[in-house]
């Protein structure tokens, strides 16, 4: 399956007038403590980068204005080398989740996106209500929530969180304020718009990423007027959506499939269907869960055990995370050809650090209340949320019972809707109050925007939570001057910094919108594929030798060490990439130390394969071509029974032409050649 570029055109597209500019005469150097902002006072609160801080007051029930107040916490980056003093424009990133403020993301995510666009534009990063520092909701009982959130206790978890927040504010009247109702995204966009007005932006460039995009497109239908363009990261629909969300489903077998055919070494260990041994894993877990101790979210050993529903929470996690992409497959045919679960749990066992990380954090972080306030009343149900909770069990069974057997196939209908409800919430609304005065994100009327207002819209090839499948029917719905740019090998949320291509096409598209249907997205097609792993071996036998350079005469054992050398730094560059540990234990023993910037990897003694020992350094920098990655310089010896030790340097690129160079000897004996980057 080859990407593909979609271009839809709504409409005509008129010349959008520039937005006003912002003074924003304050030096770096001597930046001054506190900058007026339209009608606003704003505080310093950082200098490098130099940004302010401030905050609004806004009715908690915008149509009762004289009712209690919650503050708008916000960060305004003043635009580092404006043109005359002053800024072209702003733009206004929202975070996704639902749950995660907007303000964490910019520095190392944002400003990276918007790159070299922020010498001239200002970035105003607000954290909707109930995030951040937005009135943060935190209930303990669902921020510091363990175990399965597809149970009973994690309805009422949440139903009792809500049940708070309806005795927590009182009108005028000292009636209560039906609270659980009030942090969705309609609120919120109104937030938005008063903190826009309040600081008297005019025109901003909006973009949202993931659940931001939702919301982006709530804000732009209800204040367009407010909007210079809009782009939509990872999007999906605001009316109509499927409950069910079967396409997630329905687009994993071929993301699965294409991934390991596109990947050189899992493509000639492992031909044939990715997802048909998926398959096979799935009745195997399912008749009996796997166990074994294993690096865990904290790199220690600790024991992990896995079921059949921790590989729905997998595959799914998959959608965001291209280290599941990259080591699933190897990892399933370890386990159904030698017995060997390790690299499969300690693989389950990392989604909690890189995409489970929910309950324990700070609610300033996430808010697992935000996220279910706006889940279960802004996204449809698989019941009638009016009605009570015994009638909403009944007829989440009801739906259960109506969906075909095959639906999510090789999953039951059951073990499909048991899968994290942090990733989606089948069950765990089933206890949150009936709405009362909820707002729907949007009006429904159809198209959601004017014709011509520009709308970008990016998606990754192989994201499965809001699947480039579904793309037609969120263009059909918004209207707008609207173009999708879909990139070739890239998972959930392609902007944030991510994704190299994306920010060029962010920063195309926000330095001229009108010239949407002109800009050059070229390199959304050529974004490299993923390093799929080719073998995790449980023997040094098992391991595919490098390829030889002409004239060698290394023995087999030989060029197989050099590449179990170059396979073991490899998982090391990757477990790091995914945990950012500054220590780690090896798979089969040894450990990986980082230094604090992740630029030096240490092996000492790890083992990927048991009994063949690694030591030695693993040096990261940038690619000299940005879509390249990282450029993978190592240092390396091995040894292992029965053989003489070798000693070995190897570079590769993490992500770019999949071929690593080795040189090397073991016992004296001389080995040099290739083999696919790890």
């Amino acid at each position: 399956m080859r990407s593909r570029t979609v271009i839809l055109v709504a409409g005509s597209l008129l010349a959008c007038a520039a937005p006003p500019a912002v003074s924003v005469a304050a030096s770096r150097a001597g930046a001054a403590p506190t900058l007026t902002v339209g009608s606003q006072t704003l505080t310093r609160c950082g200098v490098s980068p130099l940004y302010y801080c401030g905050k609004l007051s806004v009715p908690l029930d915008h149509s009762v204005p004289s009712g209690p107040h919650i503050s708008i916490a916000y960060r305004w980056y003043p635009a580092s080398a404006p043109p005359k003093g002053k800024a072209a424009g702003t733009a206004v990133p929202v975070e996704g989740g639902p749950g995660y403020p907007s303000s964490g993301s910019v520095e190392g995510g944002y400003s990276v996106m918007y790159g070299p666009l922020l010498k001239r534009w200002n970035l105003l990063a607000v954290d909707n209500r109930g995030t951040g520092r937005s009135m943060p909701l935190s209930c303990a009982a669902l921020q510091a929530f363990s175990g399965p959130t597809a149970s009973e206790a994690f309805q009422q978890a949440a139903g009792g969180c809500a049940a708070t927040l309806n005795h927590r504010w009182r009108y005028p009247d000292h009636g209560w304020v039906h609270a659980s109702d009030m942090f969705t995204s309609a609120p919120a966009a109104e937030d938005l718009a008063a903190v826009i007005e309040a600081l008297q932006l005019g025109k901003v460039d909006l973009y949202g990423d993931s659940y931001g995009s939702f919301f982006a497109q709530a804000f732009a239908s209800r204040f367009p007027k407010l909007l210079r363009s809009v782009i939509l990261d990872s999007t999906y629909q605001t009316s109509g959506l499927d409950p069910s969300y079967r396409s997630s489903a329905a687009a994993m077998p071929g993301n699965f499939d294409v991934v390991c055919a596109r990947s050189p070494a899992c493509a000639a260990a492992a031909p044939g269907s990715s997802w048909a041994r998926i398959a096979v894993l799935a009745e195997r877990l399912r008749a009996s869960p796997v166990s074994g101790t294993v690096p865990g979210p904290s790199g220690k050993l600790e024991g992990v055990t896995m079921n059949v529903v921790g590989l729905v929470d997998l595959l799914n996690d998959a959608a965001g995370d291209p280290q599941i992409y990259r080591g699933l497959d190897a990892a399933v045919r370890a386990l159904l050809g030698n017995g060997d679960a390790a690299p499969l749990l300690r693989l389950y066992a990392q989604r909690l650090i890189e995409d489970e990380a929910y309950f324990g954090v700070p609610a300033r972080a996430y808010s697992a209340e935000l996220y279910l306030a706006v889940s279960c009343l802004d996204y449809p149900q698989l019941f009638n949320m009016s009605a009570g909770s015994s009638l909403r069990a009944d007829e989440l069974a009801a739906a259960e019972s109506a969906l075909a057997p095959a639906t999510f196939s090789p999953f039951s209908v059951v073990e499909w809707l048991s899968q994290d409800q942090n990733t989606e919430a089948y069950s765990a609304c089933l206890d949150w109050p009936a709405p009362t005065a909820a707002q729907p994100p949007t009006s429904g009327k159809l198209p959601l925007l004017g014709s011509s207002l520009p709308v970008l819209v990016l998606g990754g090839e192989l994201d499965t939570w809001t699947p480039p499948g579904d793309i037609g029917k969120v263009l059909a719905q918004l209207g707008g001057h609207a173009r999708f740019v879909e990139v070739a090998n890239a998972t959930h949320v392609v902007g944030e910094g991510d994704d190299v291509c994306a920010s060029q096409l962010i920063q195309g598209f926000v330095a001229d919108p009108a010239a949407i249907d002109s800009l050059d997205a070229s390199c959304a097609s050529a974004a490299p594929p993923i390093h799929a792993v080719g073998v995790y071996p449980y023997r040094l036998g098992e391991e595919p030798p490098i390829e030889p350079s002409d004239g060698s005469s290394a023995a087999p054992t030989s060029l197989q060490l050099a590449a179990a050398a170059v396979t073991t730094a490899g998982d090391a560059v990757a477990r790091h990439a995914a945990s950012e540990l500054r220590a780690d234990d090896g798979l089969e023993g040894g450990m990986v130390t980082a230094n604090q910037a992740g630029t030096l990897l240490t092996l000492k003694r790890d083992q990927l394969i048991p009994g063949v020992s690694v030591s030695g350094t693993v040096r990261l920098a940038p690619a000299s071509i940005p879509a390249y990655g990282q450029t993978a310089l190592v240092t390396l010896t091995t040894s292992a029974a029965g053989l003489k030790p070798g000693s070995f340097t190897a570079s590769w690129t993490t992500a770019g032409p999949g071929v690593a160079q080795v040189l090397g000897t073991v016992g004296g004996e001389s080995v040099s050649g290739s083999m696919p980057a790890p």
